[in-house]
């Protein structure tokens, strides 16, 4: 859906990229946590990636009902996030890029916060805020960061162990990310590998109010692509390791290395035989000094004995 009138239109402020497979009845939250920003000048762009429910017509309709600017497209074959959100950057024409999944929603000053820092910090090259991560119950698990300043200077480093900019989070120049800046061939990790390139040319700002609600994936989730994991983020990262080898220590390498034994660690441990393995990668990671007592106490928390216990006690609690 594009506007008959859209050549005329000015470029708007922010371009907002919305990639959707089968989410027609998450949308209205997406849209209309975008519907609710205090900074109006915004154009949606809605990548619908080969759905087989009516995204696309929910999309249109939706975005009409809101009164926003905005484009439906629709691809023909299932391609992925990084791919869908290619096709959006690519049609984008705003001043500034910024991401938002079906399942996770804004809170209604985080354009308008986010734009004025841009403005206000010209070598920041990329813009996150603050968010929560919440459960499927709505209920608040964690922040995404602590203790991190408005700007970090080296924040590529940062991201090498700490993923502290989620996709929903970010806000970036259109002039900084070109026409295909997501890896297609990353399945998971493309954002963080697009954030690390992005940092290492400037700074990172942070809003550090909490301006979003990151739904968590079900456990069964990263079980389930605890193998795309090693074979893309893991390899993402070495090569960001390898190409930015003179300006690393030792210990930013170790670290960067130890994290993600700790994701791939706690990713096995929800799969059923895997606590061998996932074992491996907790102990490996604390071993390494990586968040030590978090990944001793997920590696005896996860032991077969002491999860049927905590089933058991559910159960009798339960009734």
């Amino acid at each position: 859906m594009t506007p008959p009138d859209a050549d005329r239109l000015p470029p708007p402020r922010v371009s907002v990229v919305i990639p959707a497979f089968n989410a027609a009845s998450l949308l209205p939250q997406a849209i209309g946590s975008v519907a609710a920003q205090t900074l109006r000048d915004v154009e949606v762009i809605v990548v619908d990636d080969a759905s087989t429910d009516d995204t696309a017509d929910a999309a249109r309709t939706l975005l009409g009902q809101a009164g926003l600017r905005g484009q439906v497209v629709r691809l023909q074959s299932n391609g992925g996030p990084a791919l869908a959100r290619n096709v959006g950057v690519a049609r984008a024409g705003g001043e500034y890029v910024a991401f938002l999944d079906t399942d996770d929603v804004w809170m209604p000053e985080k354009l308008a916060l986010q734009s004025a820092l841009l403005d206000a910090h010209p070598e920041v090259t990329l813009c996150g805020c603050q968010a929560d991560w919440v459960d499927a119950s709505g209920r608040v698990v964690s922040p995404l960061f602590e203790d991190l300043p408005e700007i970090v200077p080296e924040g590529w480093k940062l991201l090498l162990w700490n993923c502290f900019v989620a996709t929903p989070c970010a806000l970036v120049r259109r002039t900084d990310l070109g026409m295909h800046p997501f890896d297609p061939a990353l399945r998971v990790g493309e954002d963080r590998d697009l954030w690390i390139r992005l940092a290492s040319n400037g700074a990172v700002g942070l809003v550090r109010r909490s301006m979003a609600r990151i739904l968590i994936s079900p456990g069964s989730f990263m079980a389930t692509h605890t193998e795309l994991v090693l074979r893309c983020t893991v390899p993402m990262v070495e090569r960001h390791l390898a190409r930015h080898a003179d300006a690393l220590s030792p210990f930013d390498r170790l670290r960067a290395r130890a994290s993600l034994h700790s994701q791939i660690g706690k990713g096995l441990s929800t799969a059923p035989g895997q606590f061998l393995a996932s074992s491996r990668h907790l102990l490996l990671a604390a071993l390494s000094g990586f968040r030590p007592l978090d990944n001793l106490r997920h590696f005896a928390f996860t032991a077969p004995g002491v999860r049927d216990i905590k089933r058991h006690l559910k159960e009798r609690l339960g009734r």
